[in-house]
């Protein structure tokens, strides 16, 4: 691995010398135009909460998963499974409440189907990554009451850069896991001619665990949690004046442990259930725009995307269920000149198509076909001091299961927002949407035990619609002494489709359900089920600058958020986060940055029914990062980061292993990034 990584850097060095592009600048975005919505705003012209992340500080935060880089956002949690598994909870939701995208289109996975399944949407060459919530989650898919994570990468470019070759080498080193990545990217064009390559490989052994985690490990590691995963990306576009049209090709390996559910060192006599999972994925898409097409639009976007999905679990190195999911996505969305009263718009349609199947001994859902079609639009109004979005989604879902009868809903989905600019520095936001969202095949036909994810799974078949009225009121604040952005919102949700816990056990030896059970091979019984519900919360995230000298600038961030989920007949909605805050330190100079970072997490006292309370921790980050020009055009970026640095035994209330599974201990990453 050593001598890889030299020979990956004396590369990087060579073309450095041979190649011409002007360097990165370290520079702090106050405004940034919202890639993911169509109708070009900018994060101080909308109503929609936002979270970007871009730059250096999207290079800092980048994990292993989606989740585990968005956890210090507002309201975003991450569900860990292990180290191998991070998917994003926002505002409380997780699953199908909340859309991953890989540049507009789905990942086209299994991991809505399992919280131990990993999402094969990769941020760590993602240009940027963008959270909505409110109206524009309407362009992607109902019921993303949550919202959409949407990772942008330029793995088909739409422009041509402006120089012959540029790109970037990264390495990176994790004590915590001994965790070694190392990344490539490549970018170029001639003529109408833009191409893009792109790679990596990260592995990493068992992860260290708190000294006071109390957990029966070997070396305080947490057994069975190591990683390996290596990923390949090329594509190319031809460009010209009237638009541009491209391809690309991707394939990931991803190789990664489950850590054992009992929580206690595997041995001869307790080792039937170390869990794997061995993932491959090919995905083809394809990408293209064109300007003006007619008298009233000013722009065509196509993009299509094929994906050829696969993981085996393997139980003790032993083959057992294999998952797969071949599915195929479509999106077109016609952006309109003004119109009427309108001055933006876009109608759009979106098409899924997929063959899901799990095959073994734990095949828990049947092999289905699973098709939906949408049609929807989003609209905008801007008065001298008022901006109105308006959007609406009508989407049809058909699920045809092998040996049972086929079942189909409609989702009507439609939202509207309104943003009142007070002055040109602060504005009030405030949106309402009415969101339908259809039962997922494993709600409706989970029948199974799980051992990945210690459970045993019954789906409902009589599920229906789940409907949601989402109301929030956000207030922004910009000005040189003082900015700030704080959301309240209220969600109120008929037939809230949750999995819970019924307090019975499999037993697997007599394969019998029981109302008590100690033993490893009894496992807990979760019911898919609908109840009415109910959540509330808030975020908030101040900026105070503290002072300013030639030598750089410090800031202080003050942080916040809370939600509270409850259903109709007052029991707790289960794996909710709880009230987190803190305050961030940062001090910024041109060309380096550090940052100190304390969070507070308060103990979840509402864990729901047969559910365990989570105990708080305190949380203590810090981080630096320093640029330096190493010739004319070239750049390289040191940073490092320390995490957990109290090493507090954190377990998140979100996760389904809280018990058996705590978070990283303390540790340290550093890592050196070229570009060019």
């Amino acid at each position: 691995m050593l001598n890889y990584q030299f020979n990956l850097t004396l590369l990087a060095l060579l073309l450095i010398n041979q190649q011409g592009h002007a360097g990165s600048e370290h520079v702090h975005e106050l405004d940034q135009l919202i890639i993911s919505t169509p109708l070009s705003d900018s994060t101080s012209n909308t109503a929609l909460p936002v979270s970007i992340l871009s730059g250096d500080e999207l290079r800092m935060k980048a994990s292993s998963s989606v989740g585990e880089t968005l956890k210090n956002e507002p309201g975003i949690s991450s569900q860990s499974f292990g180290p191998g598994v991070g998917q994003p909870v926002i505002r409380g939701q997780s699953g199908s409440r909340v859309h991953v995208l890989q540049n507009g289109l789905g990942s086209l996975d299994v991991s809505s189907l399992s919280p131990d399944h990993a999402n094969s949407t990769e941020a760590l060459w993602a240009d940027r990554i963008e959270v909505l919530r409110g109206p524009a989650t309407l362009l992607y898919g109902s019921g993303a009451i949550g919202g959409v994570v949407n990772v942008l990468d330029n793995r088909i470019p739409a422009k041509l850069p402006e120089s012959t070759i540029e790109g970037a080498f990264e390495q990176r080193y994790n004590t915590v896991n001994e965790g070694k990545s190392s990344a490539f990217k490549l970018e170029g064009g001639a003529g109408m001619l833009a191409w893009h390559l792109d790679g990596f490989y990260r592995d990493s052994i068992d992860m260290q665990i708190s000294d006071s985690a109390n957990l029966a490990e070997s070396d305080n590691r947490l057994v069975n949690s190591n990683a390996r995963a290596k990923s390949g990306t090329a594509g190319f576009s031809i460009v010209d004046d009237s638009g541009f049209i491209g391809f690309s090709i991707n394939h990931l390996d991803n190789n990664y442990g489950i850590p054992a559910g009992d929580g206690h060192e595997e041995d001869d006599h307790n080792d039937e259930h170390i869990v794997r999972i061995d993932l491959q994925q090919t995905r083809y898409d394809m990408k293209a725009e064109i300007k003006e097409p007619l008298a009233f639009a000013e722009s065509l976007r196509l993009r299509l995307s094929y994906n050829d999905y696969q993981h085996i679990e393997l139980e003790n190195a032993v083959a057992g269920t294999v998952f797969s999911n071949e599915g195929f996505e479509s999106r077109m969305e016609l952006i309109q000149k003004p119109w009427a009263f309108f001055d933006h718009g876009v109608i759009g349609v979106q098409t899924k198509n997929s063959e899901l199947s799990a095959i073994g001994e734990e095949s828990v859902i049947p092999e289905s076909d699973i098709d939906s079609f949408g049609f929807f639009t989003v609209q905008d109004i801007h008065t001298d001091h008022l901006t109105y979005q308006l959007g609406m989604r009508v989407e049809q879902q058909w699920i045809d299961p092998t040996g049972r009868s086929e079942v189909s809903h409609t989702p009507v989905s439609f939202s509207t927002s309104a943003l009142w600019s007070i002055t040109e520095e602060d504005s009030i936001k405030l949106t309402f949407s009415r969101s339908e969202r259809a039962p997922d095949v494993q709600e409706l036909f989970s029948n199974g035990l799980h051992h990945a994810s210690s459970s045993y799974d019954v789906g409902n078949s009589n599920l229906d619609v789940e409907v949601s009225h989402n109301i929030e009121l956000g207030f922004h604040i910009d000005h040189d002494w003082f900015q700030a952005d704080i959301n309240l919102y209220q969600n109120w949700v008929d037939d809230y489709i949750s999995k819970i816990n019924n307090g019975q056990f499999f037993d697997t030896e007599t394969e019998s359900f029981l109302n008590n059970c100690t033993e490893d091979h009894c496992f807990p019984v979760f019911n898919a089920q609908q109840q009415d519900a109910e959540f509330q919360g808030f975020e908030v995230q101040v900026i105070i600058p503290v002072l300013t000298t030639s030598y750089g600038q410090l800031n202080s961030e003050l942080f916040a958020d809370y939600v509270r989920g409850q259903f109709s007949n007052g029991d707790d909605i289960p794996r909710m986060p709880p009230l987190k805050y803190g305050m961030q330190l940062g001090w910024e100079h041109t060309d380096w940055m550090t940052q100190i970072r304390m969070t507070r997490a308060e103990k979840q006292r509402n864990a729901g029914l047969n559910e365990t309370n989570t105990d708080g921790y305190w949380l203590l980050d810090v981080s630096a990062n320093y640029r330096f020009g190493i010739s004319e055009h070239a750049d390289i970026l040191l940073f490092a980061k320390g995490n957990n640095l109290l090493d507090q035994d954190i377990r998140h209330s979100v996760s389904y292993l809280r018990n058996s599974a705590p978070e990283a201990g303390r540790g340290a990453e550093m890592g050196i990034r070229i570009e060019f």
